[in-house]
């Protein structure tokens, strides 16, 4: 069999896009990437990488996708660090404090929370049955630019979810009053990971 692309029009775009202005704030919808490894820790299943070149680092590659607006349909990618080399005085792994944060802002943005909101549905909006649980969630984020370095071109980047207490904050259609879904089998006696206890 022989595919034949002689009659195909050549493709006479550049492929290149103008960027998302920095600071640019919308709604978006994250996709986990997925990976090669697990860490179970965050539940069952490859969503993380890991360096190759030594060292600790370990992330979750995600996809944000706008939703809406003059942007509606592009893409952002970003990487959630969980693990890394430089330590804080807490004895954890810088980049998986600064992880957890960003997790939590993303929860509380897709959620509806304002971070000082001890409540305790709050607290029950902030639980995860896994990291999976992130896939599908629509937040609220913020956009940059980030300088293109080795021949490769600047591109967009996240700056930062933005959660209800975040000046230029974008609810979407979720109440904060909507439970988290619930794992039927960690009902049965299921570990839950230290860091949503």
């Amino acid at each position: 069999m022989t595919l034949n692309f002689n009659d195909v029009t050549p493709d006479t775009t550049s492929g290149e896009f103008e960027l998302i202005p920095t600071n640019t704030v919308a709604r978006a919808t994250l996709q986990l990437e997925g990976g090669d490894i697990e860490i179970t820790e965050f539940g069952r299943g490859n969503f993380f990488k890991a360096s190759q070149g030594g060292g600790r680092a370990k992330w979750m590659p995600l996809v944000f996708t706008i939703v809406g607006g003059n942007f509606n349909g592009r893409k952002v990618w970003h990487r959630l660090f969980v693990d890394g080399d430089k330590m804080s005085e807490r004895n954890q792994p810088i980049a998986k404090e600064i992880g957890m944060r960003t997790m939590r802002s993303i929860i509380e943005s897709a959620r509806n929370i304002k971070p000082d909101d001890t409540s305790p549905n709050a607290q029950q909006l902030r639980n995860l049955n896994s990291i999976e649980d992130l896939n599908g969630m629509e937040l609220c984020i913020k956009i940059g630019i980030e300088k293109g370095t080795n021949g490769y071109a600047d591109r967009n980047k996240l700056i930062v979810p933005l959660t209800p207490a975040d000046s230029g904050f974008i609810a979407g259609q979720q109440s904060p009053t909507q439970q988290p879904s619930v794992d039927q089998s960690n009902q049965q006696g299921g570990n839950v990971p230290d860091w949503a206890k």
